[in-house]
């Protein structure tokens, strides 16, 4: 039997190595448009800011692909797929199979911005992307959008020792993973190491003959010598078009065993729309984690062996400059939420409910275990209000049953 992954990210190689676990002697292969083996994106910051080596990114080597008897086809894109014939069509090739998995990943998304053509403008995905920026060596650089991607980014270049401007359309720094108190708390902690952030502005031109001089916001003038975009991730699906179904937010419509609306064709990770674990809603969830699990379901399914998912859960940890920040499950928002509020010193959680569901959790230098929190999300544990106060200072994570709550106090129950 001939298996096709399409994707060398950790969802294809964690598909490829489950494919491997069941069918010891099936002929396994992964394409990938890269020219390198698997790599982590999420140390990437690490490599620009000069704590790790180039070396220090793979998470794999070619050695590992042929000890697993996997094939591994190096810088090809797939352009299409034949599901009549049971043939994926690379730039170069024909690949035939007969269980195939699409994890082809996101790609950056590239607003419309005047001057975006210019040498010095850089997106911040791949590995290309960091040594590009790095072999550049700007001395002031833009960083355009403030979601995970370009909060890293920033701490990474200032630790190189550049000059960094964060600039964010929207009012407040991470808008769709921290609520406003701890956006303002990271933004802080930001600001306090030399990382001038601009909140609410919008970059309507970059500036320079051929290569970047500066930014025009729609407030100022920002001189730089480098602009690096970081305004989002969509799935790169432009392969699977009139074949793969697609949601209403552009990822690849799967089903909880991560089967496609054709047979034998499986899709996971960032490529993706699966159902959310907070609500059950189809989500795009570009995060490692959940791409690392739907591989493992992929690969199973694939291989025969029944495997369900469970949902998609967005968990984000972001070190600012040595102050852990992480977010868990849904914010707040404007969608009128429960809110609880704990703040120690330099320590801060908020906890997200809706209708009595602990659904999110924020938390920035909190130094005890969410794992209670974490737990309570994953088994829709009830939280209903206790009859009896309990003085704040006494509350931790160890003992969870109390939360306060405006002038009400909350205790744990089970969902019926």
């Amino acid at each position: 039997m001939q298996f096709v992954v399409l994707g060398n990210g950790i969802a294809g190689i964690t598909a490829a190595s489950t494919i491997r676990r069941f069918k010891k002697e099936a002929s396994i292969t992964i394409v990938t448009k890269e020219p390198y083996p698997a790599y982590s994106a999420c140390i990437l910051p690490n490599y620009l800011s000069g704590e790790i080596d180039k070396k220090g990114v793979f998470i794999k080597d070619f050695s590992d692909y042929s000890r697993d008897h996997i094939r591994l086809i190096l810088s090809q894109k797939a352009v299409a797929i034949d599901v009549d014939r049971r043939n994926v069509l690379l730039e170069s090739e024909k690949i035939k199979y007969d269980k195939l998995i699409v994890s082809t990943g996101s790609q950056p998304i590239i607003p419309t911005i005047k001057g975006i053509d210019k040498k010095g403008v850089f997106t911040f995905k791949s590995l290309d992307d960091v040594v590009n920026i790095c072999n550049w060596n700007g001395q002031t650089v833009a960083v355009v959008g403030s979601g995970p991607i370009g909060v890293e980014a920033s701490i990474a270049l200032k630790q190189r020792g550049c000059e960094v401007f964060l600039i964010e359309l929207l009012d407040r720094i991470l808008p769709q993973v921290f609520d406003d108190d701890a956006a303002s708390f990271i933004k802080n902690i930001l600001e306090s190491h030399g990382i001038c952030v601009l909140t609410h502005e919008s970059v309507i031109e970059i500036m320079g003959t051929n290569i970047v001089h500066g930014v025009i916001t729609d407030r100022r003038i920002v001189k730089c010598d480098a602009v690096i975009l970081a305004t989002g991730m969509k799935p790169e699906n432009d392969l699977v078009g009139g074949v793969l179904e697609r949601g209403e937010f552009g990822g690849i419509t799967v089903d909880d065993r991560m089967g496609t609306n054709i047979q034998d064709v499986f899709a996971c990770g960032d490529c993706i729309e699966a159902q959310s674990l907070i609500d059950g809603k189809p989500a795009l969830s570009l995060l490692w984690h959940n791409a690392r699990w739907q591989g493992e379901v992929a690969g199973s399914n694939a291989a025969g062996v029944p495997r369900k998912y469970a949902g998609s859960l967005n968990i984000t940890g972001v070190n600012v400059f040595g102050a852990q920040a992480v977010s868990i499950g849904s914010i707040a928002d404007d969608r009128g939420f429960d809110a609880i509020e704990i703040k120690r010193d330099e320590a801060y959680v908020r906890l997200v409910l809706s209708n009595g569901l602990l659904i999110g959790i924020q938390s920035i230098n909190w130094c005890e275990n969410l794992g209670p929190f974490l737990a309570t999300i994953l088994r829709k544990e009830k939280i209903n209000p206790c009859k009896e106060a309990t003085p704040l200072e006494s509350l931790s994570t160890r003992d969870f049953r109390y939360f306060p709550f405006g002038q009400k106090l909350w205790s744990r129950a089970h969902t019926k």
